[in-house]
């Protein structure tokens, strides 16, 4: 697998795309805010954040935990819901 993603980061970069890392438990803080959270409860989050019709499959709910963990870490959306004034 350490091959695999090596040569894959290597393209990436070769293709001139930026490339972010996130650490699984900061993931699973800013979606479920706990950062030792099952998979389970991550995607019951992503479900209900995105508001899905069910809950999607391991390697979406994944994915999409993220692109919304990245979103908020770059400023580009904010997973609290927005306070009244």
């Amino acid at each position: 697998m350490g091959e695999a993603r090596g040569a894959s980061l290597a393209a990436a970069a070769e293709a001139g795309l930026e490339i972010f890392e996130i650490a699984p438990r900061k993931v699973k803080l800013a979606i479920v805010g706990y950062g030792a959270a099952q998979k389970h409860a991550v995607a019951k989050m992503v479900e209900r954040m995105l508001q899905l019709a069910e809950p999607p499959s391991a390697d979406a709910a994944d994915a999409l935990a993220l692109a919304l963990a990245y979103a908020q870490e770059t400023g580009r959306y904010n997973l609290a819901a927005p306070k009244k004034v």
